[in-house]
This record gives structure tokens, sequence and C-alpha cells, in this order.
């Protein structure tokens, strides 16, 4: 109990806040929907059905270039003052105009490029079509979503997200079982529809609000949201094109199973890890911008670990010597052999959450340009070592790939903070 009251605006304050309860809801759903997936498709359907989503989250930041923080952190900064907040509005519709065009014509004029390059068939062209003409209706959705949170809406917001995903959860369900794999990949690619029915049901406020302002580019935001593009772009693209060529090389080298076994380790990684999210952004990020010294850093650090660390390491724990029984939970018995990645997978999630809780530095003092280039860093290492312990040690490679990457960020980060931290106390003395 002393561990916990040390801790309670940390912990029972942040992390099991109302935006915990959101993850949760959505976990549940998502859950639902895999085991769906699993029992109808089988581990070679849940790799098509995994590069989809990826595909999907891609394209969702292309419609509105990835402005989605930045309005964000305008909207709360400027709550108060409705000329500023017009501007801020009317810019972000600008460039979600532009984004949603631009993705609308590369999807429909390269709709048999993409099947082929997915699902290694042009079977599936009409998808990309249907997402060419209801893309606009994501970017409003993320765009008034950023705005909710921006308000702190937090109750709203889990609202919004949570009727989304069981729109695209009832789909799945009704799809499914009599068009098996085409349904599921239909139902995942209307989520643009879910997203439009989801706003004029609980935020038609928001949605009016937009569609009433100007389309216009206005200096400031247009020059402040740009960096919000290229830090999102960095790390949206890096990750999912990655993944897509991940899976697409275990399913050329391996099978389609094996690919689809670590589409199933990777979707049960994010669904735990998702619930440090509110820790990110409701404490260490608010935290570290106050901070001006490398001691008061530490001090900090220190306090995160020892709540972050015993946390999730007896959670991963119970998470490992329980893998058997989860697996057949959450997907099914032929899913059984994914148990091997389990150890790589837990170990690399919990260096990832170490080096997160490290390199939130680099956005809190908005050094952009360091943050990019340790994220492509990441993810080409990742893709190195992936190829390189795929073909030496099978599918267990690609986790073991996971794991190395992180150490290795880890110790880029720790050294590049230092040496940020060593600069301020020179440029401060000089």
């Amino acid at each position: 109990m002393r561990f916990f009251k040390g801790h309670k605006d940390l912990f029972l304050i942040k992390l099991f806040s109302v935006n915990s309860l959101g993850v949760l809801l959505r976990s549940i759903l998502g859950i639902i929907s895999q085991k769906l997936i699993a029992i109808y498709l089988g581990p070679n359907g849940l790799a098509f059905v995994g590069n989809l989503r990826n595909f999907l989250a891609l394209f969702s930041l292309g419609t509105t270039m990835g402005i989605d923080q930045g309005v964000l952190k305008y909207q709360s900064e400027y709550e108060n003052r409705p000329n500023e907040l017009k501007k801020l509005y009317s810019t972000s519709i600008a460039y979600g105009v532009i984004g949603s065009i631009t993705i609308g014509i590369i999807l429909f004029f390269g709709a048999s490029y993409w099947s082929q390059f997915l699902f290694k068939t042009n079977e599936y062209k009409y998808l990309f079509m249907i997402l060419a003409l209801t893309m606009p209706f994501t970017s409003l959705y993320n765009l008034n979503l950023a705005i909710v949170n921006g308000k702190s809406n937090y109750k709203k917001a889990i609202i919004i997200t949570f009727s989304t995903y069981a729109f695209v959860t009832l789909l799945i369900i009704f799809l499914v079982s009599t068009y098996r794999l085409s349904g599921v990949l239909l139902a995942i690619t209307l989520t643009p529809l879910a997203q439009l029915l989801a706003l004029l049901l609980f935020a038609r406020d928001g949605l009016k609000l937009f569609l009433d302002q100007g389309i216009t580019f206005h200096k400031f935001y247009r020059n402040s949201l740009f960096v919000f593009i290229i830090m999102s772009c960095a790390a949206v693209i890096l990750s999912n094109s990655v993944d897509i060529k991940i899976r697409n090389y275990l399913i050329e080298q391996l099978s389609g199973e094996e690919a689809g076994y670590w589409t199933s380790m990777t979707s049960l990684s994010n669904y735990y890890l998702s619930f440090m999210t509110g820790v990110y952004s409701l404490y260490i990020l608010p935290r570290y911008a106050k901070m001006t010294s490398f001691k008061e850093f530490k001090i900090e650090l220190k306090r995160i670990y020892k709540l972050v660390i015993p946390l999730f390491g007896s959670v991963f724990v119970l998470i490992f010597f329980f893998r058997e029984f989860i697996i057949k939970l959450l997907f099914t018995e032929a899913f059984l052999p994914m148990g091997t990645l389990f150890k790589w997978q837990l170990l690399g999630d919990m260096v990832k959450i170490i080096a997160v809780v490290l390199a939130y530095q680099f956005i809190a003092r908005k050094h952009w340009k360091i943050f990019i280039v340790t994220e492509v860093i990441s993810y080409t290492l990742l893709y190195i070592f992936g190829v390189y312990f795929i073909d030496s040690m099978g599918l267990e490679g690609v986790v073991f790939a996971h794991f190395l990457r992180y150490v290795v960020y880890l110790i880029i980060v720790a050294l590049l903070i230092r040496r940020i931290f060593k600069k301020s106390r020179l440029n401060e003395t000089g």
C-alpha cells in the first residue's frame, strides 16, 4: 500500500484515468473482432487483415497530413480565444482538404497496385476505390477528435471512439461468417463510414463547426502545424510500412500462417502497451516540459521507473506463464505455435517502455529533428535485424529483432539525452 500511496498522483489519477477506461473498452471490442477473425480465417487470414489495418492507419494519417496532435495542442492553449481558434480550424481544414484529395487520387488510380502489393492479387482493388471516396470522413473524424481531446472532454472522446469500434465490430460479425476474408476486409474498409456515423450521432456540433469554417491558410498555424506533419509522418509511415514489409517477407520466406502468428503477437502487444499512452500524454510530457536540469530529470525518471517497471514487469511475467491460456482465449488452438514468440516480444516491449519514457524528452523540448532521426534509426534497425534473423532463426527471429532493436535504440536515446542536458548546462554557464 505504501508504494501506491507514494505514486498516488502518477498512477491512480493519471494511469487509471478516463483515458484508460477508453483503452480498455476499445481493447475488448478489438479482442472480440480478433477472436472472430481467428476462428473463421485462421493465421493466414489474420496476416492479410494486418496488412490492411497497417495500410488504413498509414493513409488515415495522410487525410489530415498528421496535424491532429498540433490541433489538440493549440485547441487546448487557445480555448478562450475564439478568433485564434477560427484561424486554427480554417488552417486545419485546408490541410485536411489537400490531404484527402491527394490520398483519394493515390488510392483510386492506384487501386490495382495496392491490391497487388498487399494481397498479391487484383481481386480486392474495389476496396481501395471505396476508401478513395470515403477517406475525407476520416479527416473530419480525426480533426473533430483532436478538438474534443483538446477541450479535455475525454468522456465524449471515449463515446465517439468506442462507437466507431463498435460499428466496425458489428460489421465484422455480420460479414465474416458469410463472406470470410472478403467480408472482414470490406468491414475494415468501411471504417470511414463508421467514423462519419459516430460524428453524426455524438459530435454534430463539432461537425457543424468545421463545415461552417472557411478554407484558409493562416501563416502562424500553417508553419506551426507543419512541424507536427513532419513528426507524425515520420513515425506513422515508418512503423506501418516496415510492418507491411516484414509481414510480406514472412509470407514469402516462411508462410502466411507464420506471418499470421507474428501479426497476432503484435496485436496482443498493442493492446497491453496502449495502457501506457495515458501515462505518456497526461503525466510524463507535462512534467518533462517544466524541467530545466538533468538532476531534476533523473529524480523524475527514477520515480516513473519505480512504478512502471515493477508494474509492467509483473504483468509480462503473468502473460508469459499463462501464454497458452491467453492464446486459446483470444485466438484458437491453431495459433498455439505463436507461444514461442512471447519471450522476445515481452522482453522487447519492456525495453521499449524504458526507452520511450526517455525519448519523450525530445518531444517535451521540441527536438523534432532528433526525434525523427531516432525514429528512422529504430525502424531501419527493425527491418535489417528482422530480415537477418528471420533467415537464421525462422519466425522467432522477427521478435528477437524487435528486442535487439530496442536495446540499441535505448542506448542511442540515453546518450543523446545526456548530451542535450550537457549542452544546456554549457549554454547556461556560457
